[in-house]
């Protein structure tokens, strides 16, 4: 079986709104076993959409679509769909009584524009969408399946993991797949991939290398008749790199530094104190989201380039002091000092050729250079996640 991903959206043919939904169903349809030969951006023209569907009818097993399944008149991809495969839209009574009870649920009448989000061709099957109004299709015709989705990530993410993933790999005949990804810092791609490489080529369980953000992403995807069995075969490779890498790794799978810091802070008892520079602010951002635990976290101080700190005691201090190593640990200290936290950390203010990161506490100071320059935003984001994965190495 072979797939292809169409993309629909003048939106996106614009650069108003980057595709991530392509990469997403691209991996997972690899785990599926159904590699992807073919992916497009299509706008919302009836003409173009149905051409694009139509030539992939021809070529493809599997054809996901995603957007343009919205109550608009330029939501077109049903519309597009049915007339490639020559059938007619109908009101799925079962799917306008859900449809309409999810606006109650809102408080508020359904618009008459919503009903085209219940229709359904005879080939086509309804794709539960439990956190939005527009459910998918899913149409199998001459051996092809053609699944239409959403545009939100968030919404097909979850119809992903709870129909259509698992339905694909059942008709693909490769079983459970099973995922676990090891987070790393401190060694290069190249030097993981040296000290590794006797891992990587096997199929499975397969092991992949990814650069990010927060570090090396080592992926170990396993396949077998059931999920136990996947994890059984991933569990003597994780056991392998954990023995020759164990020091550099910082967190697993859905882990971020932010919920992974707190935790180690949490569970350790101790608290922190942050003054932020050069992140402005997006450190504490990290530490503050939905479902991470707040009560270790005492607050954090944005002190730009010109700013006067204040810390107990009438000591005053200008954070255009806060670049270069030295000073960067004094402000950490500081931190400790005006939070009344157990850590103090410290991302330096401005520095042309990089940044420094400090972390205090009674038994620890601790200074980390940073050698790169980006972009502000990217900056701003590169220094808070830096910092966040070198407290949790020291907290670990």
């Amino acid at each position: 079986m072979n797939a292809e991903i169409i993309a629909v959206g003048h939106e996106l043919l614009k650069g108003e709104i980057v595709d991530t939904n392509t990469s997403f169903l691209a991996q997972e349809l690899s785990k599926a076993g159904i590699p992807v030969r073919w992916s497009g951006i299509v706008g919302d023209d009836i003409a173009d959409l149905n051409h694009a569907i139509t030539q992939a009818i021809k070529r493809s097993d599997v054809i996901i679509t995603t957007g343009g399944l919205g109550p608009t008149s330029d939501d077109l991809t049903r519309e597009a769909v049915a007339a490639a495969l020559e059938e007619e839209m109908l009101v799925d009574p079962v799917l306008l009584e859900w449809l309409e009870g999810v606006f109650a649920a809102r408080g508020i009448d359904m618009p008459q524009t919503n009903v085209k989000q219940a229709t359904l061709i005879p080939s086509a099957q309804t794709v539960p969408n439990p956190q939005g109004t527009a459910p998918g299709w899913w149409a199998r015709k001459h051996d092809t399946h053609i699944i239409l989705l959403p545009g939100p990530p968030r919404e097909i993410k979850r119809m992903w993991a709870e129909t259509v993933g698992p339905e694909l790999a059942r008709i693909s005949g490769v079983g459970a797949i099973t995922t676990r990804t090891l987070k790393t810092v401190g060694i290069t791609e190249g030097g993981i991939d040296e000290l590794l490489s006797g891992l990587f080529g096997q199929k499975n369980p397969y092991l992949g290398i990814y650069a990010h953000q927060d570090g090396i992403h080592l992926r170990m995807i396993a396949r077998a008749p059931d999920e136990t069995e996947a994890m059984e075969l991933i569990k003597p490779m994780e056991s392998e790199i954990r023995a020759k890498i164990g020091d550099a790794i910082w967190g697993v799978d859905e882990e971020t530094p932010g919920n992974r810091a707190s935790e180690l802070l949490a569970s350790s008892g101790a608290t922190l104190g942050v003054i932020e520079g050069i992140s402005g602010g997006v450190l504490a951002s990290h530490l503050i989201q939905p479902g991470i635990g707040t009560a270790s976290f005492k607050g954090s101080l944005v002190a730009n380039a010109d700013g006067i700190v204040e810390v107990p005691g009438g000591q005053t201090f200008s954070a255009g002091d806060m670049t270069g190593g030295a000073a960067t640990l004094e402000m950490a200290n500081h931190a400790r000092k005006l939070f009344n936290s157990d850590y103090g950390l410290c991302i330096s203010a401005r520095d042309e050729s990089g940044y420094h990161i400090a972390i205090a506490s009674e038994d620890v100071q601790d200074v980390t250079e940073i050698n790169a320059r980006y972009a502000r935003a990217m900056t701003m984001q590169r220094s808070a996640t830096t910092a966040l994965v070198r407290l949790v190495s020291l907290l670990g």
